[in-house]
């Protein structure tokens, strides 16, 4: 998150010292209303369950800002909010089969490696003591150990 963060205010403020200032709210509002692509929804829809009229649109008016009605608005938000649950649970669903089809893809890149006795191996500390509280800055591997014997695939 802090890493968009920095990239939509560089892209705003490219140069102008203290500038930063004055642009953060519109990022924060940007990243708040894009959909995001695991989801298809945006953080406000799954918070709110319906979509905020933006600034603009109070400005240059537009379809849905001419043809509003308050009585009809209140009904749809009340339905909406009814939907919620569900919108969230779909959207759970199609972030679920985003993050398996970039599983599927990134382990297409993935060579096999057997490990054989006299290997040098690095053990994993979280694997090893999952139940251990280590800050941000603790290593996260341990060793190099060597392999001396391989009982069965993934023994040794």
């Amino acid at each position: 998150m802090n890493w968009a963060i920095l990239e939509g205010l560089k892209r705003r403020v490219s140069g102008m010292v203290g500038a930063w200032v004055d642009e953060l709210p519109s990022i924060l509002w940007e990243m708040r209303m894009t959909p995001m692509s695991a989801s298809g929804e945006s953080p406000f829809s799954l918070a709110f369950g319906t979509e905020a009229v933006l600034p603009p649109e109070m400005v240059f008016l537009t379809l849905r800002t001419i043809t509003f009605e308050q009585g009809d608005s209140e009904e749809g938000l009340q339905a909406n909010l009814d939907l919620l649950e569900e919108r969230r649970a779909e959207a759970h669903l199609r972030t679920l089969s985003y993050k398996k089809a970039m599983a599927r893809i990134y382990n297409r890149k993935v060579c096999p490696w057997s490990i054989k006795a006299r290997d040098l191996i690095l053990w994993k500390n979280e694997v090893r003591d999952p139940t251990q509280v280590r800050g941000k800055l603790a290593p996260n591997w341990e060793g190099p150990y060597r392999v001396y014997d391989v009982v069965r695939e993934g023994t040794y």
